[in-house]
């Protein structure tokens, strides 16, 4: 792969973590807005073409499956968004179906006893210390725990943009330290739940927008549904 295609992919790589981390946040108005208008599918087919991942049949899918919502009422598809977010993600008492933070969800997944911790956790600390070294901190790390697919998503973002912004300087020792940077974190981290995660929103949420949602994160992570 030549420089500029290089540049390019690590460009669609941060715009699809972006819209990601967007799409897998609480859903506002602007979000199904962008749903109902078809930019959310137009952005999500552009961000996979530059990614270099557009021209396969499960991303090619993933977003036109973003268009089925097109012409519908915003409102009406907020109401069904923060629903389905709600019963998914949401859910008391430990009865959540999905957790959408890394720690919660492996602790589930593997059968621990008890009520999952949010915050303080050996995986919390260790998204911490990756975000650190990496030169950045949590958004809202007092009230949302650190490992939350939407944050997750958006420290990759920023990766992806440290990669893109070294390598449109001509700076390939810096593009490779970010480069290793991305792929520790996806090893030790997103890798490590975000796959099985989408595809169990993909399951309990079959004929939502989140099921679609799933897709492009399962398409931009090169993972199958």
């Amino acid at each position: 792969m030549g420089q500029e295609e290089d540049l390019k992919q690590a460009v669609g790589l941060a715009d699809a973590c972006e819209l990601l981390s967007y799409a897998f946040a609480y859903p506002d108005e602007r979000l199904a807005q962008a749903l109902v208008d078809g930019t959310l599918a137009d952005d999500a087919r552009a961000c996979l073409s530059d990614a270099g991942v557009a021209a396969n049949a499960e991303a090619e899918a993933a977003a036109e499956g973003l268009r089925a919502w097109q012409g519908a009422s915003i409102e009406e598809t907020l109401s069904v968004m923060r629903k389905t977010y709600s019963r998914l993600y949401l859910a008391p008492g430990g009865h959540t179906p999905i957790f959408p933070y890394e720690s919660a969800f492996l602790h589930v997944e593997r059968g621990l006893p008890g009520i999952p911790a949010l915050f303080r956790t050996a995986v919390t600390l260790d998204v911490e210390r990756h975000m650190r070294e990496a030169g950045v901190a949590a958004r809202n790390g007092r009230k949302e725990p650190c490992d939350s697919v939407f944050e997750e998503f958006e420290f990759l973002s920023y990766l992806h943009a440290k990669r893109a912004e070294a390598l449109h300087c001509n700076d390939g020792e810096r593009a490779v330290a970010w480069a290793q940077r991305i792929g520790a974190f996806e090893e030790e981290h997103a890798s490590m739940w975000l796959p099985t995660f989408m595809r169990r929103t993909q399951e309990l949420a079959e004929g939502t927008p989140y099921a679609a949602f799933a897709a492009l994160g399962l398409a931009t992570m090169g993972e199958r549904s």
